[in-house]
């Protein structure tokens, strides 16, 4: 009977064990768990230094000095015609936004298949020459900073919407009109099928009832950076004209109604609702095609939204229109010289012609009855729309403070170029925080160092940051794990104290995880943080175990390289602090 007794008794103690464990395993279910385990579990295995500059050090760092250098031309790709030295040719050469020169995708590149049939033609201007013409694949708000900088001088520029256009009249750039449609395009909203029918219940939606929706909190929404996406400068215009009341009246938004109280709490009310400001549209379509239920909206050309509806399971997707027509304009500049403005026109007869604008509607560019509506937005003066760029800024976070955890790979293989432009990019990306968010910076090789506590951003906080950016030195493993764990338990300290602050983490890698912990066991941890993980891919890395912590919470994998990683860094600042 003891015998018995006892066998039933290890049973048991068997069980409680594996059941134990079990637990354990599913332990992680909340944000109070993760912080729990990651306080009592990982925090106490992991090795920490310390490498805080003095403040006596750091406040010899200057801030406003920082240059941020253009990027160079020749990382954007010319098709059809190259340039030539031939005095038989007179070469043209157009900057594009990316919807119509784009080879990689087949409905993206009318304008350079237009240009090479014109090549093919080897038509002449009445002098005789040849008139050959190069595209240039750059994108719009790019391509305003290159030519106010005086840095460029195409023969002509077609951007996605007429507001670049404004904006370069605007900073002492004249462009002169040589087509005021290409093609036609138009922004809008894009909702999954289920909330469209929810509000359409009501009756028939607009734009005007989408923002009613949206800051009453009936869907949550997200959209690009507005200092370089056609649809998300437009989308930020079009909410400001409304809220100045100019939709009753007519008239182009002023600079004056930017400073009323009306245009502030209408696109605070906005702003609240969004979920997430993305550096590029792309970024908002792999989120809306994988989290249905967390992105129910975004912005988007009607061109590409197309296309996005032959993705199985969004082929009732719905479209709401709005802002200025997307006219694809075409100008040219008074530094052409005669034979060339003669060729611009030629050209511009060619792109307009009947069989040209035939294959741009085969490649989505389509006059909807959105052209013909009535009460579509003017054209504002080119500084209205820059100072609209920075009212965004400062307004963007609608009373919430941010929190940022930089994490940072200094593993031997990052000596070098790759270290020298993150450190780089991090410098020209600390001008784009707004004063009183928060930011912190952890670097890891073979264990996590604490180079910047996480703190509000002020003069003395910049220069702190400088100092470390300059004391970031590379060698040793890669324990990135390791290293965001330790950010996000500075996060999540904070996250205690505010929960209704924005809590995002940015990790750069340029390599396998060989030291410290791993994914699957910090996993759950950064699932019910709370926190948004933004990776960046700066080498050989494990591309799908990124995809899966960006998954994790509404956000892409960003792929890196020496070239790009300035704009890339300052892109998520911009959008993001």
């Amino acid at each position: 009977m003891t015998k018995k007794r006892n066998f039933w008794l290890l049973i048991g103690l068997c069980l409680a064990l594996l059941w134990g464990c079990v637990a354990g395993e599913r332990a992680v279910n909340s944000f109070d768990s993760a912080e729990q385990y990651l306080q009592e579990k990982l925090l106490p295995k992991i090795s920490v230094a310390t490498s805080l500059i003095p403040d006596e050090v750091a406040w010899r760092y200057a801030v406003d000095g920082i240059q941020e250098p253009l990027p160079p031309i020749e990382q954007f790709p010319l098709y059809a015609a190259q340039p030539s030295n031939n005095p038989r040719v007179v070469y043209l050469e157009i900057f594009s936004s990316s919807e119509k020169a784009n080879i990689k995708k087949q409905n993206e590149r009318w304008l350079v298949e237009v240009a090479e049939a014109f090549n093919k033609q080897r038509k002449t201007i009445r002098s005789g020459e040849v008139i050959q013409v190069g595209v240039r694949n750059i994108p719009s708000g790019t391509a305003v900073r290159l030519l106010t900088a005086g840095k460029v001088q195409p023969a002509g520029y077609s951007p996605s919407n007429d507001l670049w256009v404004a904006m370069l009249s605007s900073q002492g750039i004249k462009p002169i009109s040589i087509v005021p449609r290409l093609v036609p395009n138009v922004g809008g909203f894009v909702l999954q099928e289920r909330v469209y029918r929810e509000l359409a219940a009501d009756g028939e939606m607009n734009f005007e009832r989408l923002l009613d929706a949206i800051a009453s909190g009936k869907l949550s929404v997200g959209y690009p950076n507005p200092y370089s996406s056609s649809t998300a400068l437009n989308l930020l215009y079009s909410i400001f004209w409304r809220g100045a009341g100019h939709q009753q009246d007519g008239q182009p938004l002023t600079i004056a109604d930017l400073k009323s109280p009306e245009v502030k709490s209408i696109f605070q009310g906005f702003q609240k609702q969004v979920l997430i400001t993305t550096t590029t549209t792309l970024d908002l379509q792999e989120i809306f095609i994988r989290d249905k239920d967390k992105l129910q909206a975004f912005p988007l050309e009607y061109q590409n939204y197309q296309q996005l509806k032959k993705v199985p399971g969004f082929e009732k997707t719905a479209f709401i229109p709005f802002g200025i027509p997307h006219n694809n304009p075409l100008v040219g500049f008074n530094w052409n010289t005669a034979k060339q403005k003669e060729a611009m026109q030629k050209f511009a007869e060619f792109a307009t012609s009947s069989a040209m604008q035939k294959l741009a509607q085969q490649q989505g560019f389509i006059e909807t009855d959105y052209f013909s509506a009535a009460n579509l937005p003017p054209i504002p003066a080119g500084e209205v729309l820059t100072t609209a760029q920075s009212f965004w800024k400062r307004q963007k976070d609608a009373g919430r403070t941010v929190y940022l955890m930089t994490v940072i790979d200094t593993s031997g293989s990052m000596d070098g170029k790759p270290l020298a432009e993150v450190k780089e990019g991090l410098r020209i990306a600390s001008q784009e925080i707004n004063p009183g968010n928060y930011v912190g910076l952890i670097s890891y090789s073979d264990r996590p160092t604490e180079m910047l506590a996480l703190a509000p951003f002020d003069e003395m906080q910049h220069k702190r940051f400088l100092a470390a950016i300059d004391n970031l030195r590379a060698d040793g493993g890669t324990a990135m794990y390791d290293g965001m764990m330790v950010a996000l338990g500075k996060l999540l300290e904070q996250k205690k104290a505010n929960p209704n602050g924005r809590f995002y983490l940015i990790v750069l890698t340029d390599g396998q995880t060989n030291q410290g912990f791993v994914f699957k066991q910090v996993k759950e941890v950064l699932q019910y943080s709370g926190v948004r993980v933004y990776p960046i891919a700066y080498g050989d890395v494990n591309q799908q175990e990124l995809a899966a912590i960006a998954a994790l919470r509404e956000s892409t994998v960003k792929t890196g390289t020496p070239e790009n990683v300035k704009e890339l860094l300052k892109g998520l600042f911009q959008t993001n602090l």
